[in-house]
């Protein structure tokens, strides 16, 4: 009789955990964008992208971004020289939009 209590209350124990666990589970709200009054509000993210001067040396920056507006650019320390006859093959729109 003991091995069995010990096998129930180790059953119990066990159905337990995963109550709680899927309990919580449930709970969060895990989004891409802050929920208030129904609506999402922009949240901070960021992305890497390469900057390159006239000289075709490009460096990859990391951008913080809070919607559209930048909060912070950093270099990653990653960076290439190109040849002089290389050319971008991004937009000019793709160059020059950071965020949003």
């Amino acid at each position: 009789m003991n091995k069995t209590l010990k096998k129930i209350l180790l059953i119990l124990a066990v159905l337990i955990a995963l109550f709680l666990i899927i309990f919580f589970l449930a709970r969060s709200n895990i989004t891409g964008g802050v929920i208030t009054g129904g609506t999402i509000k922009a949240t901070t993210y960021s992305i890497t992208k390469a900057v390159c001067d006239d000289t075709n040396y490009c460096e990859d920056y990391e951008i913080q971004c809070n919607g559209e507006e930048i909060v912070s650019m950093a270099p990653t320390g990653f960076a290439i020289q190109n040849s002089d006859s290389w050319t971008d093959p991004r937009t000019p729109e793709q160059i020059n939009k950071l965020c949003g």
